[in-house]
């Protein structure tokens, strides 16, 4: 009966509005007969009073109607799109996700091309933690390791990833709480006017906190020949923030060989501290051939036989130039080919969407030039 009126609401207000007018007209003009012996028990009642308790039955009866109209309103709507949600089986959500191996963070860092170099320096700083921790556990002396370091090299070399790698890598090995990375530059950290710099140096570095600052490009911040110049500012709130702080953040500096030797050696507060240099090599043309590959297999594209043949000259010619972006170059390259392949499908269709063919190659190289 309740399912009846649930699926026919118009059905139940239907009944309920008959049966309200129904008890209604039988409470204002009852049959004599009826209650005539109720007549007799209230003869002795005044006219007024007998008016009063009559009103207040009525609004009983319709309050009474009007709540049981309302339940199965109400009973219509929540079996048939109303606002009531539905009683579904809760997720197992386990109590703590599983944490990664620190080998799972070394196998993603030794798995980017090339970097050699850079692979046998990470591997130096990481045997050191692990031998530190194993000297604390036996309660042997350990000593204090300074983890600021600066990256020299070309752009697109992959030190932002090696960065973001260290950051796992530090978290893993409960070097950093989080180990998260904030990569910023000059325009980040450095405001137009006075006393605004420290304000937004320490907003970065506060983000920063228990994982790793990455400053690209850091020698912009000592300019020189300039008569009063904030970089000044944020170098000293960094320094100061860096000492405040020396066990929850680490702070990595980039740019090039030459200006960041020169961004280290003018300022003491800053030499003392960066004692590590991790120099990143330009890649070679078979290796940016190899990550041009690497970064059209992860988007699903198949490129076409002997495509290193026309790659590898293009590379070699445009690698002089003095704004070469190594992988970054690769990524630009492999966008052109995207389009001038979308091109060629709009003009011969075809189901092949993953085919790269040596034509559409050439042309990239030859616009991307």
């Amino acid at each position: 009966m309740k399912r009846f009126f649930a699926e026919r609401p118009m059905v139940a207000w239907f009944i309920v509005a008959v049966a309200a007018t129904v008890i209604s007209a039988w409470i204002i003009n009852p049959p004599k007969e009826w209650f005539s012996w109720l007549i007799n028990a209230l003869g002795s009642v005044d006219p007024l009073t007998l008016k009063v308790l009559a009103a207040a039955a009525i609004l009983c009866v319709g309050a009474s109607v009007t709540y049981i109209a309302w339940r199965l309103a109400q009973g219509a709507q929540t079996a048939y799109g109303g606002t009531s949600i539905p009683n579904l089986r809760m997720l197992r959500v386990p109590d703590h996700q599983p944490e990664r191996s620190p080998q799972s963070a070394i196998d993603e860092l030794d798995a980017m091309i090339g970097l050699a170099p850079v692979k046998d320096e990470v591997n130096k700083l990481i045997a050191r933690l692990q031998v530190e921790q194993k000297r604390r556990e036996q309660g042997l002396p350990v000593t204090p390791m300074s983890l600021h370091m600066v990256f020299t090299g070309p752009p697109g070399v992959g030190k932002t990833q090696v960065a973001r790698a260290l950051g796992e890598i530090y978290r893993l090995l409960r070097v950093l709480r989080k180990g998260q990375l904030v990569e910023v530059d000059r325009a980040d950290l450095v405001a137009g006017y006075i006393g605004q710099t420290a304000m937004k140096t320490l907003d970065q570095c506060k983000a920063a906190l228990d994982g790793i600052l990455f400053i690209d490009e850091a020698y912009a911040l000592s300019a020189q020949g300039v008569g009063h110049d904030f970089g000044r500012e944020a170098i000293d709130t960094l320094i100061k923030f860096m000492e405040d702080n020396r066990d929850r953040i680490v702070v990595i500096v980039a740019g090039y060989p030459k200006e960041m030797r020169r961004f280290i050696s003018s300022n003491p507060g800053m030499a003392s501290r960066f004692t590590k240099t991790i120099e990143f090599p330009p890649y070679s043309a078979q290796e940016l051939s190899e990550i041009f590959r690497a970064m059209a297999t992860a988007q699903h594209f198949k490129l076409p036989l002997g495509f290193e043949a026309k790659l590898l000259p293009w590379i070699n010619a445009n690698a002089k130039r003095d704004d070469w972006g190594n992988a970054r170059e690769m990524r630009t390259l492999l966008e052109k080919v995207r389009e001038v392949q979308a091109l060629r499908i709009i003009k011969e269709p075809t189901d092949d969407l993953t085919r790269i063919e040596l034509v559409d190659l050439l042309q990239a190289t030859a616009e991307f030039a």
